[in-house]
């Protein structure tokens, strides 16, 4: 089939991250796009979801973990991050359509470039007819994209439309407990606060912390207090 040549040939960067699950998704206020976003990977639902917010929120890891459900029903799915992307060309998009779900991330690479707007506008028409999903995420809502292109602005607000917001330090050290503790890790309140002041970043980088953390202290044999995790990242 065209479309898993196609999704073989991409780079290696694209690949989904083993974590990016919905399991290991803190939800909170986002429980009902968490919900529409599982349904789609099941081949269920509406068949096109716009989601939009910053860096951080969530919006890429839901992207990716639809693909990993999708994959665990036993259907093909395709995570295109078009910020990696944009420097190919908008063929990457050809028979696509036969894929159940396909994936759309940091839509806003290609808002104002005519070639990709006019291939995506023709992927959407395909994926429709086909009967597939789409699921659209981006740092801004459809309108404040700069999409140029009329019809293809009309296509992106069919659907469901859904906004992360940005989240604060107790949302975030309660995700960071939320994954320790999928991870069979005891992190205290303190210890998770100590860790998220001191990543300056998003999210998935204080995931890759915790990530290295785990490791240190399966391989130490040691628990998550602060001296140690102060001696593991050397802060």
């Amino acid at each position: 089939m065209a479309s898993v040549q196609v999704v073989e040939q991409l780079p290696l960067s694209v690949q989904l991250r083993d974590d990016a699950t919905f399991d290991n998704f803190y939800a909170l206020q986002a429980t009902e796009v968490v919900a529409q976003i599982r349904l789609s990977a099941q081949a269920q639902g509406e068949q096109s979801i716009f989601i939009n917010g910053p860096v951080g929120v969530g919006c890429s890891h839901l992207l990716q973990a639809a693909c990993h459900e999708a994959q665990a029903h036993g259907a093909n799915s395709v995570y295109l991050p078009l910020d990696e992307l944009v420097m190919y060309s908008p063929a990457i998009f050809e028979s696509l359509e036969d894929l159940p779900l396909i994936a759309l991330d940091n839509l806003q690479a290609i808002a104002g470039k005519p070639k990709w707007e006019e291939a995506l506008f023709h992927l959407f028409n395909r994926v429709r007819d086909a009967g597939g999903h789409l699921i659209f995420a981006a740092d801004k809502n459809p309108e404040a994209l700069g999409i140029q292109l009329p019809d293809l602005l009309t296509r992106l607000q069919w659907g469901l439309l859904y906004q992360l917001n940005e989240v604060d330090e107790d949302f975030k050290i309660e995700a960071l407990q939320y994954r320790a503790h999928n991870r069979g890790l005891d992190l205290t309140v303190d210890v998770a606060r100590f860790i998220v002041r001191h990543v300056e970043g998003s999210m998935v980088q204080i995931f890759d912390v915790l990530q290295d953390l785990d490791n240190a202290s399966l391989s130490a044999q040691r628990k998550l207090t602060r001296p140690f995790v102060k001696t593991v990242m050397g802060w």
